[in-house]
């Protein structure tokens, strides 16, 4: 019995997640294979040790995720003419993986200098942490603390190393996730965001399982950020989630 209520325990978790993108891939005639990995949560000796390791406190957001769930893999598959291709992806890097961003030379060279023309730019100073979350092709997805001194909740960051470019995602690791979500995990949906030119290729598979998420398909005075939210689902990741799957698993582990 206690193991039933285990399983449901944790199928609500990530059906509350989710917010229902596992069923919206399940109904798409040409996607299969949706996997999610089920994942323990990071206990919070392992949380402290990493925050004394790097000298920085995870956002209380950031922290409570990776107190219930040690990083976050959804991977689904294309099927074109009865063959399947591994395309989607959500990912973010459990804590372990959770690095330290630094950079070349060049590349701190480059960002020092733009940091003196936009403040908004992370810039490699000690006071700016920056740590890779995931990746989408070639760039990488940065979480970047204390960009701003007025800043409070860590705001995420595409880097494009092609052309040394920083591009702002969203003020914060709920609303990056969410943005994930909303793009179901399509190949290079941040570059889409932020205005990145994308492969033919990427374009079709867009047309195929989300075509209202391509820029091409929105209407000239809107930005894709306008469509999202205004016209996106209304429902949003409750960060309460975090906190109640953590009692849960202390719970059991009492007994």
């Amino acid at each position: 019995m206690s193991y039933f209520v285990d399983v449901v325990t944790e199928d609500s978790f990530y059906e509350n997640l989710t917010l229902g993108v596992v069923k919206i891939l399940e109904n798409s005639p040409c996607v299969k294979n949706v996997q999610i990995d089920l994942r323990s949560a990071c206990d919070r000796v392992a949380l402290s040790t990493w925050e004394q390791r790097h000298c920085c406190n995870l956002s209380e957001e950031v922290r409570n995720f990776y107190a219930s769930i040690d990083g976050f893999l959804l991977t689904w598959s294309l099927e074109i003419a009865g063959e399947e291709f591994p395309l989607g992806r959500m990912e973010v890097s459990n804590l372990a993986s959770l690095k330290r961003f630094v950079g070349s030379k060049e590349q701190q060279a480059a960002a020092e200098s733009r940091h003196h023309e936009g403040p908004q730019v992370p810039s490699f100073d000690p006071r700016c942490k920056l740590f890779e979350i995931a990746q989408s092709g070639e760039s990488k997805v940065i979480l970047a603390d204390q960009v701003r001194s007025d800043q409070e909740e860590p705001g995420i960051w595409l880097y494009h190393p092609g052309k040394d470019q920083w591009h702002y995602l969203a003020e914060n690791f709920t609303k990056y996730f969410r943005m994930m979500l909303v793009h179901l995990g399509l190949p290079l949906w941040q570059h889409c965001i932020v205005g990145i030119p994308v492969p033919t290729w990427v374009e079709q598979v867009f047309f195929l399982v989300g075509p209202h998420l391509l820029p091409t398909t929105v209407k000239p005075k809107e930005s894709v950020s306008e469509i999202l939210w205004s016209e996106g689902p209304t429902n949003v990741v409750d960060p309460a989630i975090f906190k109640n799957r953590e009692k849960q698993q202390r719970s059991l582990k009492k007994k």
